[in-house]
């Protein structure tokens, strides 16, 4: 990728292992020393043998001990959708998946996504739906159904805006549009749907080329100590909706998250995230979310997302975040968008 390096070094036992992120804001008058910098060291980096992953040390990145002990296999058939669409587990740790793209053929505009775990079990896919005025994925806990007509398969759906800088997740039910003003709100409310998740891309200036990673930001309904998520049923989205509730800053109902902005690593000259080798490609779709509210350095993540091949990614998640949030999120992700290309 242009402007971007992938290296890796080692600093003693304070070496870190991290994945390199695009150089964001590089004043125009150094373009050209930086290039040749970076040249000359990627050239240094090569000749030594060294590959493409900023080796870490012991010490360095989340604790080991977060990664996760539950076994999804063990879950039965009858009680899948219910993993799928619920919080994950409070002591599971960070449940480690993967994401596979097939985009071959005539795919290639429509790609479709299955998601995995790292020990092979298949959770869902998703497919990017044609006819559409903007993007729609359909996801299903079917290997086959493409177009959620399936109904017991069928999970929710993932929409955008028009420039594809907002992302919002349903679940089943109607849409508020469609339901008839003759009747009741309280029936009404019963067949709507649900808003699962929200998420949020920072836009360039027309006509300037992006820098730097991608801004976004995400949000889902509260989950209770419980372990029980609030519903966001509403026949007002605009006003009552999960971007809506995020604007009002309403921690009372939602969760709000946003991608851990990467630091600056003197050895490798460039900007890096600590993704404790679960990440080996440098791109500008790779992301980790954290809280906002988190004040300590090293923040907690919740989600991480990053290549491992050229149609390969990881996913990795944790509590509050359902399997099909994160999912959601990480094909927001790779969607194309009109005002961050």
């Amino acid at each position: 990728m242009k402007g971007v390096l992938a290296s890796m070094a080692v600093d003693g036992e304070n070496a870190a292992e991290a994945v390199v992120m695009p150089n964001p804001m590089s004043p125009d008058e150094i373009k050209a020393d930086e290039a040749r910098r970076r040249a000359s060291l990627a050239a240094s980096l090569d000749e030594r043998g060294l590959c493409p992953v900023f080796d870490p040390g012991p010490s360095a990145g989340p604790d080991p001990a977060q990664k996760s002990n539950f076994d999804v296999a063990s879950i039965a058939p009858s009680e899948m959708k219910n993993f799928l669409l619920n919080p994950s587990p409070k002591n599971s740790g960070m449940i480690e998946c993967r994401i596979i793209r097939e985009k071959g053929g005539l795919s290639k505009l429509y790609p479709k996504y299955t998601l995995e775990t790292d020990s092979g079990v298949f959770l869902m896919s998703a497919k990017k739906q044609k006819h559409n005025k903007t993007s729609k994925y359909v996801i299903t806990m079917s290997r086959t159904d493409e177009t959620g007509k399936d109904t017991d398969a069928y999970l929710g759906k993932l929409r955008s805006n028009f420039l594809g800088l907002e992302f919002v997740a349903y679940s089943e039910g109607m849409n508020p549009k469609n339901i008839d003003n003759s009747m009741s709100q309280v029936h009404a409310m019963q067949v709507v749907r649900q808003e699962l998740l929200a998420v949020q891309y920072s836009s360039s200036l027309w006509g300037t080329k992006p820098r730097g990673p991608r801004k976004m930001g995400a949000v889902i309904p509260k989950v209770q100590p419980t372990g029980e998520r609030i519903m966001c049923r509403t026949l007002n989205p605009d006003l009552e909706g999960l971007l809506s509730l995020n604007k009002a800053n309403n921690t009372q109902m939602i969760h709000s998250y946003h991608n851990k902005p990467p630091k600056w690593n003197e050895t490798v000259g460039a900007f890096v995230l600590n993704f404790n080798k679960r990440v080996t490609q440098a791109s500008v779709k790779n992301f980790q979310l954290a809280t906002s509210d988190d004040q300590e350095e090293e923040k907690t993540v919740f989600l991480q997302f990053g290549r491992v091949g050229k149609d390969v990614f990881n996913m990795d998640f944790r509590f509050p975040f359902s399997p099909f949030q994160a999912f959601a999120i990480c094909l927001s992700s790779f969607d194309y968008k009109l005002c961050c290309e």
